[in-house]
């Protein structure tokens, strides 16, 4: 018996070890940084303390889904920049204007549903004087590449999407033979002893010329694998004159319905940082904002990274460190420059 127990020790015993430093230093699968629990990076709570203050902001937006406002200033629709609630753009905005905003869930590809918005008597319905159509800049040009033809000319079925698609939360795996019991505390390992290296095959860990941008005096730059890989589409200007060509036809359309339309590109974290990255070898530049501020627009255009790089020598955390998304700092830049705009 006594040998059967010393087996099953030496085969468990290990696994316990990693299964309580995963216990210990991964983040909860559900609630933390996008960039920690991806890349399977250590989570480090004191780091978001300094933004408490803007987590516990009063929410002052509505949201479609909530059906209570017909009359209101400013639509917000678009990806988990626009998602964040008490200490995004848009409750900053919300502040001092009436915001409405489209629940994700029923804006997977926001191109197409602001055109069966336009086809389904929506702003006859809800009243609006702007539209802020926000997209992240590596997801752009494959949402217009990915947008469905025939369900741009569908009315959307909105109270059958709110019964139907209420989003699902996922639950996070610290289960003892789990996979991130085995992978953790390997990651954990090479986070303090390498540098410019892909963790997990998702996220990049890249080294930066300084440690003046985040408030923990990290001089390490984490961003998605995508931020990249999709630079081939993102950096090509036929594609983006496309983009451009689509954006001027929904601003003409909106018009027709006494709305205006402005466009909110937000920068790829790879993009806002990119001067700064230490060694490029393996890193093109991205050419996104370059080509798309050139072109002719019929529409209002808020240059994000010019807006965000130009305070990024005197503001820390502009982007949080331990996510892909701005912070409070930036969402807060961009809530002031659209502002300027509307007054």
């Amino acid at each position: 018996m006594k040998q059967i127990i010393r087996k099953t020790a030496v085969f468990v015993l290990p696994f316990l070890f990693l299964y309580v430093i995963t216990l210990l230093f991964y983040g909860n699968a559900i609630s933390s940084p996008d960039l920690l629990r991806v890349g399977y990076f250590p989570v480090f709570e004191e780091y978001r303390e300094v933004f408490q203050k803007e987590f516990d902001n009063k929410v002052c937006f509505y949201k479609v889904s909530e059906d209570k406002v017909k009359k209101s200033k400013i639509l917000t629709i678009g990806d988990s920049f626009s998602e964040q609630s008490s200490f995004g753009y848009k409750n900053y905005l919300a502040e001092k204007y009436s915001v409405l905003h489209v629940d994700r869930f029923i804006a997977s590809n926001q191109i197409q549903t602001l055109y069966q918005f336009l086809n389904s008597g929506f702003f006859e319905e809800h009243k609006v004087e702007y539209v802020i159509l926000e997209n992240v800049e590596r997801g752009f040009v494959a949402n217009l590449n990915e947008m469905d033809t025939l369900k741009m000319k569908m009315k959307p079925q909105l109270k059958k999407q709110l019964i139907n698609q209420r989003p699902v939360m996922k639950k996070g795996d610290k289960s003892f033979f789990s996979r991130e019991t085995i992978i953790f505390p390997f990651s954990m390992f090479r986070f303090y002893v390498d540098e410019n290296y892909l963790s997990n095959e998702n996220i990049y860990n890249v080294t930066l010329k300084t440690d003046k941008f985040f408030s923990n005096s990290s001089n390490k730059l984490l961003f998605f694998l995508e931020d990249v890989s999709r630079l081939e589409l993102n950096n090509n200007l036929t594609e983006i004159k496309k983009l451009n060509d689509v954006l001027n036809d929904l601003s003409k359309k909106l018009w027709s319905k006494k709305v205006k339309l402005i466009v909110l590109p937000a920068p790829d974290k790879y993009d806002l940082y990119y001067d700064y990255i230490a060694d490029k070898t393996n890193f093109p530049k991205p050419l996104f904002f370059q080509y798309l501020g050139s072109l002719k627009k019929e529409y209002i255009y808020i240059d994000s990274k010019k807006s965000l790089s130009s305070k990024l020598k005197s503001e820390k955390d502009i982007y949080f460190y331990d996510d892909t998304h701005w912070s409070p700092v930036g969402a807060r830049i961009i809530a002031n420059e659209i502002e300027g705009i509307i007054k």
